[in-house]
């Protein structure tokens, strides 16, 4: 399956970028500017990125999300990353961000994915 995605107002402050496909290579570098570009041009209130028909996401794609959840922090944009299923929510999971990406106003689930986070240098 292709990548796509799809723009929609929600409200006048509120949008939500559908997410379709693999987000892998090249996709995720598009997923990453379409995000900072929403983001930053249209200055919503809350955007949600909604990856229920995402099949497959790459450790790029998942870089791509952590850059629009600094990207809104920065801006004061709302963020969310909901509906991860399959494959993109096992990478989600593995990476200690699922939670993280699900509430940017969350900072108990920020904290607790830095504290999960090996420190490196650190002795075993």
């Amino acid at each position: 399956m292709t990548f796509s995605v799809a723009i929609h107002h929600d409200s006048d402050t509120d949008m939500r970028v559908d997410v379709a496909g693999c987000v892998l290579g090249a996709a995720a570098i598009d997923l990453q500017l379409l995000i900072t570009e929403v983001i930053l041009l249209e200055r919503p209130d809350t955007l949600v990125i909604n990856l229920h028909d995402v099949t497959a996401l790459s450790i790029a794609g998942m870089h791509a999300l952590l850059t629009g959840y600094a990207t809104a922090i920065d801006y004061g944009t709302s963020y969310r990353v909901l509906h991860a299923s399959g494959q993109a929510r096992y990478v989600l999971r593995a990476t200690g961000t699922l939670d993280m990406l699900a509430d940017s106003d969350d900072l108990g689930a920020l904290l607790l994915a830095v504290l999960a986070r090996p420190v490196s240098g650190a002795p075993s």
